[in-house]
């Protein structure tokens, strides 16, 4: 049996688990793929279990991005420019390789007829924590020439700021306090990587405020890493302005079907798996 998991605090809206059912059912093949609750303080002793008790690999989410990075063996040429990891594949000598399949997941989710809008556009990202790192990244990738973060820890976003200007020369970078009424009428796209909006975490708010949205251009993307619920309130007013919106369902498939590849070696079914989170709804 293959034993995966996924680890992070909280994690109990996660739908990770269906996707990778949907591709091992699939396939035919036998495997368990478990929702691990961790804290911070108990990331160290969860790995060890992790190890000891022979899993294949692990997904890793908020707020564990960036304090996994330490405890690996190596990380991929993406997990290294953004100093965030969100998936772990266990080696048979225990060695940990990882990778950050998010990069992949992000770019590939926006939409072909969409991506010659943001060469040379500008970005506003809300937050700044690991997923905000990979998204960065991925934003440079698009040909983005400008990313303003909006966090309120200002000490993470500039420890980000300084990343990046390291490992991408000609970008700018801007950090900005965090305002739910900050105003994005310069922006090609705007992220957000904060868990507000999550089910059962503010579920009922926006980010940003109503009047806030208003000023975004209407040629401009709206984008939420949130994927459950299937809209966010954040999406709801988005789309409401009628500006194109996107949720954090179809990077949830790109990024596990990436995660699947590395762990089988197989082709990941993405049809299969977008399905199955589709009807998880």
């Amino acid at each position: 049996m293959i034993k995966l998991g996924i680890i992070g605090y909280p994690i109990s809206h996660t739908l990770s688990p269906v996707i990778h059912k949907a591709a091992f059912d699939y396939y035919g093949m036998t495997a368990d793929y478990q929702v691990l609750e961790t804290l911070p303080e108990d990331l160290i002793s969860r790995v060890k279990y992790l190890k000891v008790n022979n899993f294949r690999g692990f997904n890793v989410t908020i707020p564990l991005k960036v304090w996994i990075t330490p405890l690996l063996n190596e990380v991929d040429d993406p997990s290294n420019l953004a100093g965030a990891v969100n998936t772990v594949l266990i080696k048979e000598n225990k060695d940990l390789s990882g990778y950050n399949t998010d990069i992949f997941g992000f770019v590939q989710s926006i939409p072909n007829e969409f991506k010659s809008s943001l060469i040379q556009g500008k970005a506003a990202v809300l937050g700044a924590g690991g997923a905000a790192r990979a998204i960065a990244v991925a934003l440079v990738q698009l040909g983005i020439s400008e990313i303003s973060f909006y966090a309120r820890n200002q000490e993470k976003a500039y420890q980000l700021r300084d990343v990046l200007i390291t490992n991408f020369h000609g970008i700018k970078i801007n950090v900005q306090k965090f305002s739910e009424f900050a105003d994005f009428s310069y922006a090609s796209i705007i992220v957000n990587t904060t868990p507000i909006g999550m089910e059962g975490i503010n579920q009922t708010v926006s980010p940003i405020t109503r009047s806030s949205i208003e000023s975004i251009p209407k040629s401009a993307i709206v984008y939420d890493l949130i994927y459950k619920p299937k809209e966010t309130i954040f999406i709801r007013y988005a789309k409401a302005k009628g500006l194109y919106a996107i949720g954090g369902a179809e990077m949830l498939v790109l990024q596990g079907a990436k995660a699947f590849e590395i762990w089988t070696g197989k082709e990941a079914p993405v049809d299969i798996m977008r399905e199955a989170i589709l009807k998880s709804y």
